[in-house]
């Protein structure tokens, strides 16, 4: 069991990760994270390098990042942005290519 938020998926160095409505980029990330809390709630926060405000807006919107052999995708529930930082609560894991 969880007693604190521990990180799930952290982007390194260059890597980004994408917000997606179907084939179209919502927003594109840096620096993201990918934690859980103790109630088992995924949260992503990032860097927005580029973003689409009006695509951020509709649903379903997917988070995806890529991975050596293909990528992970996590449907993006609720999503703020404040400056130039992006918050999302995620549901879990949809698949893994």
């Amino acid at each position: 069991m969880l007693d604190e938020p521990r990180v799930v998926w952290r982007g390194t160095g260059d890597a980004r990760g994408r917000v997606k409505l179907a084939y179209q980029t919502a927003a594109e990330l840096t620096g993201y994270v990918i934690t859980i809390d103790p109630a088992r709630r995924l949260t992503l926060s990032g860097t927005i390098v580029a973003s689409n405000p009006f695509l951020l807006t509709q649903t379903p919107l997917v988070f995806v990042v890529g991975t050596k052999v293909g990528a992970c995708r996590w449907p993006v529930q609720t999503v703020t942005v404040r400056d130039d930082r992006l918050t999302a609560a995620l549901g879990p894991l949809l698949e893994r290519e």
